[in-house]
């Protein structure tokens, strides 16, 4: 069997509780690197290069280590500080702390984890101030400040609005004890340091199989404006199900996000089987049936696990793209994106080194990707004029959208108009254009 070297970048009294895990998986040799403060992990040291997969205690000290991340080249996972880890924590405050839940300072990565605790728990959390910083995982929206944390949470006790501090980062709790205010960590769930080992060690045996390109795939269940359908939980449990099916049958494992979220991780084998050869995926179109859901899946290839999940992670907008039906996205390493993997399959480059395709982009202010899109168009064709019409249903954009595209293409002769088309008795007639490179 092969051995999996894991450093786990952790806090000192946290990192026993991954280390655990040893026995359940004997093939893994752990190495541990300390810090007090997530802000130290910029600065790794060199000999961490040598292990296989990172695994970070939390979403913050990858955060930032992101950089360093990027220098070392090793593939990371971190474990989840989510609406999981909230309810945990929510549970032993109710049950242990004199203070309650009605006022509560609470930080936390996203405020959607919030209102989904306080939903499933019926809570009433009108009086909590809550502060977040989602920055740390969704790469945008509000910055991270330890330091302003500390100041956020102090300034809600001694003001009286708060009774209890809940905090997602150790150091922040660390302070906040050691000046006195009343505070307790939020406590990880040993299912998602389990799940979080699990996945470090798959990943770990993909990046040492030397000729398996690694694949990752993303799903979702489609949020919902205003309130959520009945059958939401029941869909995300049946989309669980589904996924482990093909799991089972393609060897790719499947790990939960959150309620409705889910990431795959195998090869580009297991894709091209689970999706007949990236022509369809069948689940999507059960689960509207089933439940009246729509689902977007993003898949995505690369030499390293953080290529493929960055490469799923296009996929998935791409699908997201599509408002009101199921859609799949799939974008290999050369960045060819492939979609909707349906029974019309499109495909299109994110980037080219086409010196044709740059001069088209340069002279017009058209990006690379769009240009790549009107080739793949008409490469569908069977013969080279199409509308305005035409191409805003190709392209997914409104018709003026595609007016717009076709006015900078003709400014430099790049298209032509070749006729008209009247597809009706009444009404205008429609141009018909005609590309030039």
């Amino acid at each position: 069997m092969m051995l999996i070297r894991i450093a786990v970048i952790s806090p000192e009294e946290f990192s026993s509780r991954i280390t655990a895990y040893a026995d359940a998986f004997p093939n893994n040799q752990f190495t541990t690197q300390i810090y007090q403060n997530p802000m130290e992990c910029s600065s790794l040291p060199e000999e961490l290069n040598e292990c296989d997969i990172w695994l970070f205690a939390g979403p913050l000290p990858s955060f930032f280590a992101r950089e360093r991340m990027k220098q070392s080249k090793v593939p990371s996972v971190y474990i989840p500080s989510d609406e999981y880890t909230l309810t945990l924590t929510l549970g032993y405050v109710m049950l242990n702390r004199q203070e309650g839940l009605k006022y509560l300072s609470v930080d936390i990565p996203k405020k959607e984890y919030i209102t989904q605790a306080v939903t499933e728990l019926n809570l009433d959390a009108s009086h909590w101030l809550v502060k977040d910083f989602s920055q740390i995982v969704d790469g945008v929206g509000t910055s991270f400040d330890a330091e302003e944390l500390i100041q956020f949470h102090r300034s809600n006790i001694e003001s009286g609005r708060s009774k209890l501090a809940l905090t997602s980062v150790d150091y922040v709790h660390d302070q906040l004890v050691s000046a006195g205010i009343p505070c307790v960590s939020m406590l990880v769930p040993e299912k998602s340091i389990r799940e979080t080992v699990a996945r470090a060690t798959s990943l770990g045996h993909m990046l040492i199989s030397e000729n398996a390109q690694i694949a990752v795939g993303l799903a979702a269940i489609d949020q919902w404006e205003g309130e959520l359908p009945k059958t939401q939980p029941d869909a995300g449990m049946m989309l669980q199900q589904m996924l482990l099916e093909l799991g089972k049958e393609t060897d790719a494992s499947i790990q939960q996000l959150g309620l409705d979220q889910f990431i795959l991780y195998g090869t580009r084998g297991s894709i091209e089987k689970m999706t007949n050869n990236f022509q369809h995926m069948p689940i999507m179109g059960n689960m509207e049936q089933l439940f009246g859901v729509t689902i977007s899946m993003g898949f995505g290839f690369g030499m390293t696990a953080k290529e493929a999940e960055s490469n799923a992670r296009i996929g998935l907008f791409h699908a997201r793209k599509q408002q009101g039906v199921s859609s799949a996205f799939l974008v290999t390493s050369d960045k060819e994106v492939i979609g909707p993997l349906n029974e019309e399959v499109k495909t299109f480059h994110l980037k080219s080194e086409d010196r044709s395709v740059l001069h088209v982009a340069e002279q017009t202010g058209i990006s690379v990707v769009t240009i790549n899109k009107l080739i793949s168009f008409i490469r569908l064709r069977r013969d080279n004029r199409f509308t305005a019409t035409d191409l805003a249903v190709y392209l997914q954009v409104s018709r003026r959208s595609a007016e717009r595209i076709l006015k900078k293409l003709a400014d430099k002769a790049f298209v032509e108009a070749v006729g008209e088309e009247q597809p009706y008795q009444q009404g205008r007639p429609r141009a018909l254009y005609r590309i030039n490179f």
